[in-house]
């Protein structure tokens, strides 16, 4: 081999030695290194804020979206057919139970009465002296029944042609507001049609409809209030909950009934209904502490005992003048109340117990 060429050689294999030098044999300083890796790695850590969990009894409301609705409105039907003649009363007049609404023309409905009268005292007298002659036993038992028979008749059909004179005027069954006036006078009415739109106006209901997961907090007799757009508050008890859900949402029907005595509800508000439940344990807390997991359920997160990160699912059960009232977390559990945004499930990290 050339000389240039061998001295070229060892060059190259002095200038790889030096440079792998430091693996094959490791000065002290590489060691001191080494050594403090893991506590290098430490001082990387995350420092979070954390409290301790301390739940409290609360007494938790089931607040429903709502209305208001009427406990009674009825569409006021002719039995009879015949002409309107008079509309004693507006839409919107408050009414009495009994008052008249519409009036049909009474045509011969009165002298048919009239004449149904006189039938009866005429068939009563043939009664009388059918009894005389039958009980002396000059008449038949045969022909007295038919007497008795025809008496019954007269007076089935005096009842029948009052019936059809007192349907000649529609009146109010109960005490309430006329709400619309569907005919107007000249117009003929048929059996069936409709003359007015009356509404109750005390007592009054607020309707919402409960998740099945809360229905079971919920009984008849139970004190509950609702809340108007207007922020008036109507105090009363549950009086029907439906015992059928709602197909479509799983919901049942609860009816709030709330008196309404200077009748100022009107049918179809929207109301936030407040039942009162049972007592649960709860954590008092801001709402800046909650998060959402990549699902998009509402909780915190916390630390296990080797100070590893985790997230727990809550349920926001009401507000206080600070925060809100969360459940769902035990009691000793450390939760993270400030870095919460800069951590994920699994990490390690520094735990720093933060200042009441």
């Amino acid at each position: 081999m050339n000389k240039s060429y061998r001295s070229a050689l060892i060059i190259v294999v002095i200038v790889v030695l030096v440079l792998f030098s430091g693996y094959i044999f490791p000065s002290e300083d590489n060691e001191a290194q080494t050594a403090t890796a893991p506590e290098g790695i430490e001082q990387t850590l995350m420092s979070v804020k954390v409290i301790t969990s301390n739940a409290e009894p609360y007494q938790k409301d089931i607040i429903l979206r709502g209305n208001t609705e009427a406990l009674r409105t009825v569409n006021l039907k002719s039995q009879i057919k015949g002409r309107i003649i008079n509309l004693p009363v507006e839409k919107g007049t408050r009414v009495n139970k009994g008052d008249a609404i519409c009036r049909l023309d009474v045509e011969d409905r009165n002298a048919n009465y009239v004449e149904s009268i006189a039938l009866v005292t005429q068939r009563e007298l043939e009664y009388k002296a059918s009894e005389k002659l039958f009980a002396q036993g000059h008449r038949s038992e045969t022909q007295h029944s038919g007497a008795k028979s025809a008496l019954e008749a007269a007076i089935a059909r005096s009842i029948r042609m009052k019936v059809n004179l007192d349907n000649t005027v529609i009146r109010a069954p109960f005490d309430g507001v006329i709400n619309d006036r569907l005919i107007e006078v000249g117009d003929y009415m048929k059996e069936g049609e409709s003359c007015a739109l009356i509404m109750e106006e005390d007592p009054f209901l607020v309707v919402a409809d409960i998740s099945e997961n809360d229905i079971s907090q919920v009984k008849v007799g139970d004190t509950a209030h609702a809340l108007l757009q207007s922020g008036q508050r109507l105090d009363g008890k549950i009086r029907y909950i439906s015992s059928i859900a709602d197909t479509s949402t799983r919901t049942f029907r609860v009816e709030l009934e709330v008196d309404n005595p200077e009748k100022n509800i009107l049918d179809g508000v929207t109301a936030e209904l407040i039942i009162q439940s049972g007592q649960v344990m709860a954590q008092k807390m801001s709402p800046a502490t909650l998060v959402l997991n990549d699902s998009g359920l509402v909780g915190v997160r916390m630390v296990d005992s080797n100070n590893t990160v985790f997230f727990k699912e809550v349920e926001i059960i009401g507000n206080h003048e600070n925060g809100v009232w969360v459940s769902g977390i035990d009691n000793n559990s450390r939760i993270i109340v400030e870095g919460h945004e800069f951590v994920k499930s699994g990490e390690p990290v520094k735990t720093v117990l933060a200042s009441n």
